[in-house]
């Protein structure tokens, strides 16, 4: 995989870390991983400006946004004992679960940014599948990406609105030079 090193991988181990010491591993393979990092990022930046993780950018995967470096992380959080992998059959396929080995140390993160995982979380582990949290995340953003590039945390934090005839009325005089 051709990763870009994280901003901040030691944040991003760490986060990963608190992510499987918190789900259990039957709710969170790989895939969920990924997306409660996404989500806690993006949710993240939308309230503060700012990503938990460091990323500016995920890489778009076949199964959605995966953070630059995760692959370096959970393979640092094997080699230094604090999680173990495995493999678990399910009906869709095989599925690489996680078990922590260690309590994380979460030192590093602010009570917001805790709060932020834990609310992502409870989202994703108890009330998704992998396929149904990777579909959230195939939105138009998404789809304009091509296999492998950057997705940019502040495109993807973005929440659309409805134009309405006001709006069209101050981006014509924004663009006009008529803003009062």
């Amino acid at each position: 995989m051709d990763e870009k090193p994280a901003p901040n991988p030691d944040r991003l181990a760490a986060m990963a870390h608190y992510v499987i010491a918190r789900c259990t591993p039957e709710e969170l393979g790989a895939t969920k991983l990924n997306k409660v990092l996404w989500f806690t990022d993006v949710f993240h930046y939308r309230r503060h400006g700012k990503t938990v993780s460091g990323a500016r950018s995920y890489i778009k995967r076949q199964f959605g946004p995966v953070p630059p470096g995760i692959t370096q992380a959970i393979d640092a959080l094997k080699r230094d004992g604090k999680i173990n992998e495995r493999s678990a059959v399910t009906p869709v396929g095989i599925r690489r679960e996680f078990v922590w080995l260690q309590e994380p140390d979460v030192s590093a993160f602010t009570p917001e940014e805790i709060d932020m995982l834990n609310e992502v979380m409870a989202l994703v582990c108890k009330n998704h599948s992998a396929a149904s949290i990777s579909e959230l995340t195939h939105d138009s953003l998404w789809s304009e990406t091509l296999l492998g590039a950057e997705i940019p945390i502040g495109a993807a934090s973005v929440v659309a609105g409805e134009v309405t005839p006001e709006v069209m009325a101050w981006a014509t005089s924004v663009l006009e030079g008529t803003e009062p």
